[in-house]
């Protein structure tokens, strides 16, 4: 009895087999990082100085159209940020408008009258109209190296020189590609530049987010392994990792890979150094697409090797003088999103779920345009049209013995019976489920992502909201902050240089800050500066709020605890501030000093610290 239940467990999902691989572990707080005493902010009406400018052109932005209403679409649109910051330079900021010119802000000229707003390139335009595309996106690799797309399918690869203020350097498009987009939009959310231990070459790897409609997802494995469905889930977000190679002057394509995330995806990134990624996602997820090597489970070689005397049928097929037709049949629940069937000239690949079912060289080249498939009733029926009709075929594959030459439909139907069993991959319903075997869907968690082997090897189930994620330092992934009781906590994930075992790092703490969050239901973006002094809120019209930690010097004012009369040098203090403008706020940055608020048509940046 006990052989049988782990069998079911591992033919169930592919979520359930990842399982037995990933080592759990646990997001711990720093105690000296909290502050259990913690009595609150207090109100402040002092002013801010708040600079407001003009942009030289009109910020991009565009909306979803009438095709993209999932709720994926809806989040990818509408929390775009429109501000870019840059990790390897705290003096400037970048913006790209509506005519696709990427701009620089000197973020030290914000205080004076002639604030200087520089275009540094201008992305090219294969199309005039970008209806249904996403908003252009931008990431910085390197120190000299950006990656930037259209949002429509172009990816480039840009030399950008030093960034700083002073540099007058326009930028250079050195690679550009459509191997991400397929002229289908897409969003790059994270990039990074390595060098291999040779120094001989450099390898880049961006990642970039789809929505795409769950028939036109390109997939090795049937995307039903995820519970996915045209009913329940239409349209799912694909990450897609792509690295390209720089070796001798000139970029190229190294590799891809596709992750299906149903279930919308919270976060992602690339861990130093580019070998694996960190991801924020509801399972059930996983890998569905490597351009260099197949994720689907392939078909054992012993298993294609059976005595033809033997009675197990795992196909049958018949010919004619124009085609071949095959036979192969599934439980009868089995949808198309079970399947994935790829025909070509001279092989026929059927994989039912994450497993290879049938897979090798046919006996003769076959017409790919005429060829085509049909699924009834669980009974999956290829027609393969003949290239040569004079041929007459001895086999269907190469080396496989497990398929039956029959003469017609109805003989077909007479080794159904025998099929049972014999080497299809088991099928189970719900209903075979015991009540210790339901898993919860619901739960958020973070993974690491093995490029090398393509397999989830670490997994901490997330027991708060997350808040948001915010830049670190130069070569490392993004932090992200998560709420923990009232608190919001900043962990950094690790790279993997660091001989321990993977996990994330608690840096820092901003009070309160998780159930202040629930509490702003028009709240658009949450923003904190490197040094964590401060947190500011900016709804999606008019209003911002800033809280300032304790930790902040610059307070400008002593406080006196009444109960005691303990002069208090620090508080933590909260800032209300009304943004005079009608526009959407577009974009939010946060640096040491300054706090950036992007519309349409204006920059406003308000002199948060003057230390």
């Amino acid at each position: 009895m006990m052989i049988t239940i782990k069998f079911r467990y591992c033919s169930l999902l592919d979520t359930l087999i990842t399982k037995e691989m990933e080592q759990l572990f646990e997001l711990r707080p720093q105690k000296d990082l909290l502050d259990p005493t913690f009595e609150g902010y207090k109100l402040s009406l002092d002013s801010l100085p708040v600079y407001k400018h003009e942009v030289p052109v009109a910020v991009e932005h565009l909306k979803p159209n009438e095709e993209q209403f999932s709720f994926q679409h809806v989040k990818t649109f509408g929390l775009h940020n429109h501000l870019i910051d840059d990790p390897w330079s705290d003096e400037v900021a970048f913006f790209i408008s509506k005519d696709l010119q990427i701009f620089k802000i000197n973020l030290h000229s914000l205080v004076s009258q002639s604030p200087e707003f520089k275009s540094v390139w201008q992305l090219p335009r294969h199309l005039e109209s970008r209806d249904g595309w996403f908003n252009a996106s931008l990431s910085f690799a390197g120190p000299e190296l950006a990656v930037i797309t259209d949002g429509g399918g172009v990816l480039h690869i840009v030399d950008t020189g030093i960034r700083t203020p002073a540099n007058s350097h326009l930028w250079q498009a050195k690679f550009s590609s459509e191997d991400l987009g397929n002229s289908e939009p897409f969003k790059i959310t994270h990039s990074m530049l390595n060098t291999t231990e040779s120094n001989q070459s450099e390898t880049l790897s961006v990642l970039a987010l789809k929505v795409e409609s769950i028939d036109k997802v390109e997939s090795q494995i049937a995307l039903s392994v995820f519970g996915c469905s045209e009913k329940e889930t239409p349209f799912i977000n694909c990450l897609e990792w792509v690295q390209y190679e720089h070796t001798d002057g000139h970029w190229s394509f190294k590799q891809l890979k596709r992750l299906a995330v149903p279930h919308g995806l919270d976060y992602a990134s690339i861990l130093s150094p580019g070998k694996a990624l960190c991801l924020i996602a509801r399972e059930p997820l996983g890998i569905i697409f490597d351009s260099k090597k197949d994720v689907a489970a392939p078909l054992a070689n012993n298993e294609t090797m059976q005595d033809e005397t033997e009675t197990k049928v795992a196909y049958t097929w018949t010919e004619s003088p124009e085609e071949v037709t095959v036979w192969i049949t599934f439980d009868k629940q089995t949808s198309k999103h079970d399947l994935v069937v790829k025909i070509e000239s001279q092989a026929l690949k059927v994989v039912y779920k994450h497993q290879t079912y049938l897979d090798g060289e046919l006996a003769h080249p076959i017409s790919v345009g005429s060829s085509t498939w049909t699924l009834s009733d669980g009974k999956l029926e290829l027609i393969l049209s003949k290239s040569d009709k004079s041929l007459s075929w001895n086999h269907l594959i190469q080396s496989d013995l497990r398929g039956r030459k029959v003469l017609d439909a109805e003989t077909a139907a007479d080794y159904e019976s025998q099929a049972e069993g014999g080497g299809r991959p088991p099928v189970f319903s719900s209903e075979q489920l015991e009540e210790c075997d339901d898993m919860p869907m619901d739960e958020s968690c973070v993974f690491r992502f093995n490029g090398e082997t393509n397999e989830f090897t670490h997994k901490a189930i997330l027991s708060g909201q997350l808040l948001f994620f915010t830049q670190s330092a130069p070569g490392l992934a993004p932090a992200f902050c998560l709420r923990h009781d009232v608190d919001g906590l900043i962990w950094q994930p690790m790279g993997d240089e660091l001989e321990q075992s993977w996990g994330c790092l608690h840096t820092a703490a901003l009070q309160a800050l998780g159930y202040i969050q629930a509490s702003k239901e028009q709240r658009k973006f949450t923003v904190a500066p490197p040094n964590m002094t401060y947190a500011a809120l900016c709804d999606a019209f008019s209003h911002v709020y800033i809280y300032r930690q304790s930790n902040c010097t610059s307070t400008g004012v002593e406080m006196v605890h009444r109960p005691t009369g303990r002069r208090v040098g620090n508080v933590a203090r909260q800032q209300v501030l009304n943004i005079d403008s009608s526009e959407e706020c577009l974009g939010a940055l946060a640096t040491n000093s300054f706090l950036l608020l992007l519309t349409s048509s204006s920059l406003f940046a308000i002199r948060v610290n003057s230390d």
